[in-house]
C-alpha cells in the first residue's frame, strides 16, 4: 500500500524563482514607472528599474533551468502555462476595461495632441512579421519530437530573431512619434499606447529569454517535452496579444 501511494504521489518542489518574478515584474516594475511618469523622480525610478527587472530575468532564468534540463518530469508545464496565460488575460482584461471606459467616455477620440500618422502601416507589418514565429516554433517543435536537436534548435533561434526584428521595428514606432512630440504623457490614448504596446514588448524579452536558454539543452539531449511544449503555447500567446494591441490601439 505504501509503495503505491508513494507512485501516485505528486512530488513537491519549492523554489524563489517564482517569487522573484512576481516581485520583480507585479510589484517592482510598476514602481518604477509610477516614480517616473507620476512623481517625476528620475533617479529612484531607475534604481527601483534595475532591481525589478533584475528580479524578473534572474528569476525567470532560473525558473526555467529548473525544467529545461529535466526530462522526466510530471508534465505540470504545460498545465501551469494554462493558468499563467488565464491569469495573463484576466489582467489585461481589467487594463483593457479601463481604457474602454476612457474611450467611449471621451467626447472626441483620439485627444488633442494625437498626431495623424501613428505609424499604422508599420505596427500592421511588424504584426504580420511577428505571427510568423508562430509558424516557426511550430516547426522547431515538430523537430523536436522527432529527435532532431539541430533542427529545433535552428527554428528556435529563427524565432527568436523575428522576435527581434519585431521589437527593433516597434522601438523605431515609439522614436517617431517622441519625435513629433507625443510622449507617454500627453493624453490618455498616449498612455494607452505606450502602455499596451510595452507590456507586449515585455512578454517579448521573456520569451526571447525563455527560447534562448533551451537551446543548449537541446544539444545536451537534456529537453523537456513538457517544457518545449509550453513554450510553443506561450509563443502562440504573445503572437495573439500582440495582433490584439494592434486592433486596439491603431484600428479603433
Amino acid at each position: 500500500m505504501s509503495e503505491e501511494i508513494k507512485h501516485y504521489t505528486a512530488h513537491w518542489h519549492t523554489s524563489p524563482n517564482p517569487l522573484l518574478v512576481g516581485f520583480g515584474a507585479g510589484l517592482f516594475l510598476p514602481l518604477a514607472f509610477m516614480a517616473q511618469f507620476v512623481y517625476e523622480m528620475q533617479t529612484v525610478a531607475l534604481v527601483v528599474l534595475a532591481v525589478g527587472a533584475g528580479m524578473t530575468i534572474m528569476g525567470g532564468l532560473g525558473w526555467a533551468a529548473e525544467t529545461i534540463g529535466v526530462i522526466d518530469d510530471e508534465n505540470w508545464s504545460p498545465s501551469a502555462m494554462f493558468m499563467f496565460i488565464g491569469t495573463e488575460i484576466m489582467t489585461i482584461g481589467g487594463v483593457l476595461a479601463g481604457y474602454w471606459v476612457a474611450r467611449l467616455g471621451a467626447p472626441v477620440w483620439p485627444p488633442e495632441g494625437t498626431p495623424a500618422d501613428l505609424g499604422a502601416n508599420g505596427a500592421v507589418i511588424s504584426t504580420l512579421i511577428l505571427i510568423l514565429s508562430s509558424f516557426t516554433i511550430g516547426i522547431a517543435r515538430k523537430k523536436e519530437l522527432n529527435g532532431d536537436a539541430s533542427g529545433f534548435a535552428t527554428f528556435t533561434l529563427i524565432s527568436v530573431a523575428i522576435w527581434v526584428v519585431f521589437m527593433y521595428m516597434t522601438i523605431a514606432g515609439w522614436s517617431e512619434l517622441q519625435a513629433q512630440g507625443f510622449t507617454i504623457g500627453v493624453n490618455a490614448f498616449a498612455t494607452a499606447l505606450y502602455g499596451f504596446t510595452g507590456i507586449h514588448f515585455a512578454h517579448l524579452v521573456m520569451g526571447i529569454l525563455v527560447m534562448l536558454t533551451c537551446v543548449p539543452s537541446a544539444f545536451k539531449g537534456r529537453l523537456s517535452f513538457s517544457y518545449t511544449r509550453a513554450m510553443s503555447m506561450y509563443v502562440h500567446f504573445v503572437n495573439v496579444l500582440g495582433v490584439w494591441v494592434l486592433l486596439q490601439v491603431y484600428f479603433w
